[in-house]
């Protein structure tokens, strides 16, 4: 990793490496096509990328609007600031930035050059966290909880096509470290991000808390967002590690390849109210 790296703020692919030539090469590297706007983005495309840079971005301008508007009402009907978004697809396979969390210039690399969905995934992985800077609950895009927050729910717009961005497996699969209590100060490391992502999956797939809750009652860390969501003082990192020792012993290769490994046991409640823990019947998924 380079040292500009520390002002701009990466989904990466974790099989990429990412240099400066990286970075500059999708800022500065090639005249850019406009391919169109909607109401909130404006969507362009290196001019290399040709054809297929043209039919990425109409993928994108085809689905973004519907994409805002659920995270919209995930973050409880917020609107960023800094409108509109702008989409730079770019040649490479490394991800996707920006160069602040609340920076509405993102650059989505556009990978084999065939797969519009996975453009506008990584495009709403990004917005998530322009999201999260407006909406300033804690949910911080340059460390693991925020980091989390972004991928998981971009994965539930575009749930096939997390591919090779999974990074629970390097969690499980290491010793363990308790990114519940603290935050890991970076976006970069797949280990802390799969902790983040497990959880926040936990909070939704295996307690029953809807998105729209878990956003709304964000906290600097995950431990502080599970309390004030439940309410109460119990271990969320004790509850949360040793369900998941059960299941996937530690010191015991794991393999999976989705970011989401829930609900473990008894089956979950289909919902559950911040603060009281009380049920309701609201549909979960999407919610």
């Amino acid at each position: 990793m380079y040292e500009e790296l520390a002002v701009v703020y990466v989904l990466r692919h974790p099989a990429a490496h990412i240099t400066s030539a990286t970075i500059l090469g999708a800022r500065d590297g090639a005249r850019l096509v406009r391919a169109g706007t909607t109401a909130h983005f404006e969507v362009d495309y290196q001019r290399q990328l040709g054809g297929s840079g043209e039919t990425l971005a109409q993928g994108v301008l085809a689905t973004c609007e519907a994409d805002f508007e659920q995270l919209k009402e995930w973050f409880g009907g917020l609107t960023p600031s800094g409108l509109p978004i702008r989409c730079v697809i770019v040649t490479g396979s490394f991800g996707a930035f920006h160069a602040t969390c609340s920076d509405t210039e993102l650059h989505v690399a556009a990978f084999d050059e065939t797969n519009p969905e996975l453009v506008e995934m990584l495009t709403m992985a990004e917005v998530v966290e322009v999201f999260s800077a407006n909406q300033k609950r804690g949910w911080n895009c340059g460390a693991s909880n925020g980091e989390g927050l972004s991928r998981v729910l971009a994965t539930e717009l575009h749930p096939t096509q997390l591919d090779g961005f999974a990074t629970a497996a390097a969690w499980l699969n290491s010793k363990r470290a308790n990114f519940v209590d603290r935050n890991d100060p970076t976006d970069q490391d797949p280990v802390s991000t799969g902790c983040a992502t497990l959880f926040l999956n936990y909070l939704h797939y295996q307690l029953g808390y809807r998105w729209q809750d878990i956003v709304t009652y964000g906290h600097p860390t995950l431990a502080e967002t599970y309390h004030a969501l439940a309410g109460g003082t119990t271990d969320a990192w004790h509850d949360f590690s040793s369900l998941l020792a059960e299941h996937f012993p530690p010191g015991t290769r794991v393999n999976v390849v989705a970011d989401n490994v829930f609900p473990l046991g008894a089956a979950p409640p289909s919902s559950r109210s911040p603060g009281r823990g009380s049920l309701d019947r609201r549909k979960r998924i999407r919610s």
